[in-house]
């Protein structure tokens, strides 16, 4: 005769002395649980080999052959979900890797080419401010010759220097005085044709004539060619009243 705890459910013995004298007040030997066994009596579980039937039993018995038997699969040995032959991914590892297609690159090519122009663009845009200093010219130069774009003359009125100059009575002007002069372009880069001025003064150094002279004034025709070249050399003729004896000093400057 047996009895199950209420609360743990193992399985007890129970004396049938116990069970015919109604003391069936016991303590459950596995959880300490008191209960009353005569309220929890249970059927006795037949042994393992009665629940087998002949044929199983008889199998049972029979050794197994090695050749024939599969491999244990580790999952059935120790209680869990044997793994099928096509193992299921997560829901993340199922997804697909989207990768560019030809068109998202296309579109990824045109704005960087775009972007490419736009820097390209700033110096172009800023050439003349850029071209005005040395540094920068001949890259912003290099540049224009690339794209077909133009820039301002080079300006760099320093670089133009008197290399002679002399003054004497016009030889068939009277009252009037011929000035012949010679400047050079020492700077690195051909530069615009300048305005050639004249400033006159007397012993005290005070300013008494100033005059500025156009390049055809101070050529005697249109300039042969546009600009400068760097190291040209440039020879001008100026024709001007006599101021008197009071101009004593002539000096030249470049506008």
């Amino acid at each position: 005769m047996q009895t199950r705890c209420p609360q743990c459910q193992a399985v007890q013995p129970l004396e049938a002395d116990r069970a015919e004298g109604g003391d069936g007040d016991v303590v459950c030997a596995d959880c300490g649980n008191p209960f009353d066994a005569l309220a929890h009596l249970t059927a006795a579980e037949p042994a393992v080999a009665e629940q087998l039937a002949p044929q199983e039993l008889a199998s049972a018995e029979e050794p197994l052959d090695e050749t024939d038997a599969a491999p244990i699969d580790q999952g059935e040995l120790f209680g869990a979900p044997p793994r099928s032959r096509a193992t299921t991914l997560p829901g993340f590892a199922r997804q697909r890797v989207r990768l560019p297609r030809p068109r998202q690159l296309k579109w990824w090519l045109v704005g960087f080419a775009l972007l490419i122009a736009l820097l390209a663009l700033i110096p172009i845009a800023d050439r003349a401010q850029l071209a005005s200093d040395p540094r920068w010219r001949p890259s912003v130069q290099s540049l224009c010759d690339i794209v077909h774009c133009s820039l301002p003359p080079w300006r760099e009125l320093t670089a133009f220097e008197v290399t002679g100059r002399d003054v004497r009575p016009h030889p068939s002007v009277p009252n009037a005085l011929l000035i012949s002069a010679s400047f050079r372009n020492n700077a690195r880069f051909a530069q615009a044709w300048p305005l050639l001025e004249l400033r006159m003064s007397d012993l005290n150094g005070r300013d008494i004539g100033l005059r500025r002279f156009r390049v055809a004034e101070y050529l005697g025709s249109a300039p042969p060619t546009r600009l400068i070249a760097a190291g040209q050399r440039v020879d001008a003729v100026l024709e001007l009243v006599d101021p008197g004896h009071d101009a004593v000093a002539f000096a030249f400057d470049f506008r």
